[in-house]
């Protein structure tokens, strides 16, 4: 509860406020759900609290003395302000809106999210996004994200997570030079002698190069010349130097 001057609560202020405007104990109890019994009481708490008689009591009438004139009257603009603050957030509750911060790795952006941009601005209006791509497990409370795309299961034990994409098929692509030079591999076993194009995420550690034959999983460790932590240059640089390359 919040507390005013003297130990008086917002609940008392606004009981008395309710009262001396609606000029009625028993209206001003059916306004806040509460017993008139309740509202005679919470009033003469606030008077007490304050050492000044606030309102006078009749049979036929209520009426603010002076004292509650005066404080009525520095009240009410307080009370609104503050009601005022409450419904504010009104706004946020039926329709979203805001700031929208997001972490993924740059391939979420080359991927999916390049296109998905658009669709989800022109939808919402309101929203504002803030996307930071980085290959980086990032804290995502510590550094204030809302939310973060990551690829795999590469996501802290203690995070929530759902799918927002199918499982994106990865395939490999070598230039006609390449191909011309060194020729293509029958296998992924084949791989390992030929010159690949590897990237690499900022912990170190490198991208799999993963197959599924005949319903069995299989990682080829390959190895090559250029290692990279941009999919976007190692498709670029593939094209140019003619070197393996597994992409979506």
């Amino acid at each position: 509860m919040i507390a005013l001057m003297h130990g008086a609560s917002l609940a008392e202020t606004t009981a008395f406020v309710t009262v001396v405007e609606l000029k009625s104990f028993t209206k001003a109890a059916k306004q806040l759900a509460l017993s008139p019994p309740r509202v005679s009481e919470m009033v003469r708490n606030l008077e007490e609290r304050l050492g000044v008689r606030l309102v006078e009591r009749t049979t036929r009438s209520v009426a603010p003395t002076a004292a509650g004139e005066r404080l009525l009257e520095r009240l009410r603009p307080v009370l609104d302000e503050y009601q005022s603050a409450l419904e504010s957030t009104n706004e946020f509750r039926g329709k979203p809106a805001g700031i929208l911060r997001l972490t993924a790795p740059p391939p979420a952006g080359d991927f999916f999210l390049a296109s998905a941009i658009p669709r989800f601005l022109a939808h919402y209006p309101e929203i504002s996004l803030d996307l930071s791509f980085t290959d980086a497990l990032t804290d995502i409370v510590a550094e204030r994200f809302d939310a973060g795309i990551r690829i795999g299961e590469r996501i802290e034990r203690d995070m929530i997570a759902v799918r927002v994409t199918d499982e994106l098929p990865l395939v490999v692509a070598g230039s006609p030079a390449y191909f011309a030079q060194r020729g293509k591999p029958k296998t992924p076993d084949d791989l390992v002698a030929h010159d690949c194009i590897r990237i690499r995420f900022s912990s170190g550690t490198y991208v799999p190069w993963r197959f599924r034959v005949k319903r069995r999983d299989l990682e080829v460790h390959v190895e090559g010349r250029l290692v990279v932590n941009s999919v976007t240059v190692a498709r670029r640089r593939g094209d140019r130097i003619g070197s393996f390359l597994c992409s979506a």
